[in-house]
């Protein structure tokens, strides 16, 4: 094999597995190797549309009037604990109520035994309070 040969070769490798620039490229050839987003961040719980028509659990749910409605009825359905497994809610309506268990004003029993006295002392229970009546008159209730 020549010299010119050799060189011809090269340069039919060369130009064979030499990417065009991207702004030449079409906006099809591009095809990840894999995905970016993790699945906390996608909508749906399946991982492709042939996955979920093709690959269906075997067997018969007599609670569900048609066989291809997976959450008919909203069974086996738990939207809110999948949104709140999420780092980033999906939903747009999902960040009311996200935040509830980060109280501003957390709940504590400090003051019970003061609410209790209070609440025997106004109690309605027969004794009353009018002067007219004299101090501490018993009225029948």
């Amino acid at each position: 094999m020549s010299l010119d040969e050799e060189i011809e070769t090269e340069l039919k490798h060369l130009k064979k597995h030499k990417e065009l620039p991207v702004s030449a490229q079409s906006a099809f050839t591009c095809i990840p190797s894999r995905r970016a987003k993790s699945k906390e961040y996608k909508a749906g719980g399946h991982d492709s549309v042939f996955d979920s028509i093709y690959k269906r659990p075997t067997g018969y749910d007599q609670k569900i009037h048609r066989d291809d409605r997976e959450h008919a009825k909203h069974q086996g359905l738990d939207i809110h604990g999948q949104e709140i497994a999420r780092p980033v809610a999906v939903l747009s309506s999902s960040i009311y109520g996200r935040y509830l268990e980060r109280r501003v004003d957390p709940i504590n029993r400090n003051f019970v035994r003061m609410g209790i006295i209070a609440l025997d002392f106004y109690r309605k229970n027969g004794i009353s309070k009018s002067l007219e009546d004299g101090y501490g008159a018993v009225v029948p209730s």
